[in-house]
């Protein structure tokens, strides 16, 4: 039983490798792509206010950050994309620290705040910096692959990164380390009082959830070939809650679901319907805190169970 999810996710793995292979359409493909970039946010952000209880808005602009890391490294130093990937990622990772360190002393709204106020910064510096960043045009950077591989090697590195992000997230869900960060949400004073330094787990927390932003934005980057502040804005920091908040916030499946079902649904929302998408996934998200408030993982246990107590009776018959 131990084992169990890491089957099921290397069984996924495999299933999905395969998609291409049925999967003609580059548009589809490139939809998937997008998914990819997606979860990796949506997975991280879950890890950070999820499962451990902090709400952060700079989450899409520490992605901004490690797209634009390693986008100048190909730029200016010549980088090959492969090395700049991870480097963003450490970026990312860094700057995530350094804001952890300087705010999670703080809790609660305050921490909204600061976080907020980092995301505005950063994107300001990003708009502002025209002769390093592009400013508001955006700065071109090399693709991964080139332009005659098509969208599916992308594809390949996209579900890589994904399957990695779910290893680690079973991993950490089932450690002593995951047993802290759940403490300190459930409640921070009382881990504190048997000995849970509270602090250093959340920052370990915040830098490892800007580790993953990173490396989202990096992929980003290096797949459209572009970057842009836009990447950082508050909207696609809506976008990713409100992934999370459908999919079913501090479960491992429910951002994953969430980012799927989103993109799927966009694109049935596209050209007259696009500018009343976000009004449209408002409404379910309303509907869904409403009738599932724990997403729709809790609507599918909330099913099963009610299925499993209409099967007893008949069997006791």
């Amino acid at each position: 039983m131990k084992r169990q999810p890491f089957l099921n996710l290397a069984a996924l793995g495999v299933i999905l490798a395969l998609v291409p292979l049925v999967i003609r359409s580059p548009h589809w493909v490139h939809v998937l792509n997008m998914t990819f970039y997606y979860i990796l946010l949506t997975t991280s952000w879950n890890l950070m206010m999820g499962f451990t209880g902090l709400f952060s808005f700079a989450h899409t602009a520490l992605a901004a950050v490690g797209g634009y890391a390693s986008g100048l490294l190909a730029v200016k130093a010549g980088l090959p994309p492969a090395v700049g990937i991870p480097l963003g990622g450490l970026a990312a990772a860094v700057a995530s620290f350094l804001l952890g360190v300087v705010s999670l002393r703080l809790r609660g709204f305050y921490l909204c705040l600061v976080t907020w106020a980092f995301a505005e910064i950063a994107v300001g510096i990003l708009r502002v910096e025209y002769k390093i960043t592009g400013g508001t045009m955006g700065l071109v950077v090399p693709a991964l692959f080139p332009a005659s591989a098509g969208r599916v090697p992308f594809y390949y590195v996209g579900l890589a990164l994904v399957l990695a992000i779910l290893l680690f997230m079973i991993w950490l869900s089932r450690s002593r380390i995951g047993i802290y960060l759940r403490s300190i949400r459930d409640d921070e004073l009382a881990s504190e009082a048997l000995g849970v330094d509270t602090v250093a787990w959340k920052v370990f927390c915040f830098t490892v959830c800007g580790l993953w932003a990173g490396l989202a934005g990096a992929y980003y980057g290096h797949y459209i070939g572009v970057v842009d502040p836009g990447m950082g804005s508050l909207g696609e920091m809506g976008l990713v809650i409100l992934m999370v908040i459908i999919g079913g916030m501090g479960t491992l499946a429910g951002p994953v679901i969430g980012a799927i079902l989103v993109m799927i649904l966009s694109e049935f929302l596209r050209g007259s319907l696009a500018a009343m998408s976000m009004f449209f996934f408002a409404i379910v998200m309303i509907l869904v805190m409403r009738f599932f408030p724990g997403g729709l993982m809790a609507g599918l246990s909330r099913l099963r169970q009610i299925r499993l107590g209409s099967s007893r009776p008949a069997q006791a018959r």
